[in-house]
């Protein structure tokens, strides 16, 4: 007896919204407004159940109108919320006023394939001669979300570089100003320490001149603005070892060159790939060990282009974190890495590819980097 009771009780709530649905669409001005609006719109009876949505919010959520018709708003909301927003509509319609919803928090709504977007919604409500009904406009805000999100990550990897910047240029500028002062102090300095002091002037300056560089390229690291194209891969070196012709001369080391297999991508940001690998390999590998580069082609069709080094090696702790972001932990382990292998990084992801580095302690380092051939 119950259950048709409640059936027949179905029917008729059933009826009655398909009865407000007809009038709302046969109402042009009505009609006209919502289908003209670029905000999705739901309207609701005192029930939650949906009387009406406009065509924008049917290709926002992948629902026809039809489907939609009498159904639980909670067929947009996750599972987990349902109970509470059942309260929040029963308190709507008890006080219906026009405002925004979820102040202060993240919304976000449910589509047919059950993916969840975010969303804005503002609330109002409209009085007919048979009851009070609630409009809810919703807004996407999918890209907008991903525009902030990204403009906060950009914003913390800067602060993080900051302090690491600030102490690199200090540094340099530091001993730049100190020998420039003693130079200028003592013409009579014998001609060993003037070079000496010279040559002191020189590797600040171009250490400096590095770090600029990376920051430069790190600030306006943005693939839509860079023009991906075949590049000849041993050019592309040979323009980091000028750049580093000073500290290669001053070095026992030999830089080892192979036929690289070229690929197609951006030569302005690999050169700064390859000067930070080989940088790096003069620094910290054996100085009177050669430093080998070279490619290899893989199997999935990716290109690996290394640079080999036989110094002491990193710990594996220091691998799995030596190309993220400076951290305290970082810190600890390296030995002034600085900001290259987290551009690094950052670049050849920004070209579709990933890094890599090999180690045993007291057998040297193998960094790498992977593009497609």
């Amino acid at each position: 007896m119950n259950e048709n009771r409640d059936s027949k009780k179905e029917l008729e709530i059933q009826k009655k919204i398909r009865s407000t649905a007809g009038l709302l669409q046969e109402n042009d001005t009505v009609k006209t407004l919502l289908e003209s609006l670029a905000e999705g719109v739901v309207i609701i009876n005192d029930k939650g159940r949906i009387v009406l949505i406009n065509k924008r919010f049917s290709e926002m959520s992948g629902y026809s109108k039809e489907e939609v018709l009498g159904e639980s708003l909670n067929l947009f909301i996750n599972n987990n919320l349902h109970e509470r927003h059942n309260k929040h509509i029963k308190d709507f319609f008890e006080n219906p006023r026009v405002r925004p919803m979820g102040i202060g928090i993240e919304l976000n709504a449910k589509k047919k394939d059950n993916t969840i977007y975010p969303v804005e919604i503002s609330l109002s409500h409209l009085e007919t001669e048979s009851e009070v009904l609630g409009i809810a406009f919703i807004t996407d805000i999918s890209e907008r979300k991903k525009a902030v999100d990204e403009l906060n990550r950009r914003n913390i990897e800067l602060d993080s570089y900051a302090h690491t910047v600030a102490h690199d240029l200090s540094s340099s500028l530091t001993g730049i100003i100190g020998y420039s002062e003693i130079l200028l102090a003592d013409t009579d300095i014998e001609k060993t320490k003037h070079d000496e002091y010279l040559k002191s002037i020189a590797i600040s300056g171009r250490k400096m001149n590095s770090i600029i560089k990376e920051l430069l390229i790190f600030a306006s690291m943005k693939k839509e603005d860079i023009e991906i194209k075949k590049i000849i891969m041993n050019e592309v070196v040979e323009s980091a070892c000028y750049r580093l012709k000073y500290q290669i001369e001053n070095s026992e080391s030999k830089i080892l060159i192979s036929q690289l297999l070229n690929c197609k991508s951006y030569s302005g940001w690999i050169e700064e790939v390859w000067y930070n690998f080989i940088s790096n390999a003069i620094k910290y590998g054996d100085p009177k060990s050669n430093i080998e580069i070279y490619s290899t082609k893989q199997d999935d069709g990716y290109i690996k282009y290394s640079v080999k080094d036989y110094g002491d090696g990193i710990s594996d702790e220091l691998k799995e974190i030596i190309f993220e972001e400076k951290s305290l932990q970082k810190d600890k382990l390296t030995k002034g890495f600085g900001l290259g292998l987290s551009i690094v990084k950052k670049i050849i992801e920004k070209l579709d590819g990933f890094v890599s580095v090999e180690s045993e302690k007291g057998k040297g380092c193998i960094f790498s980097f992977y593009l497609k051939g």
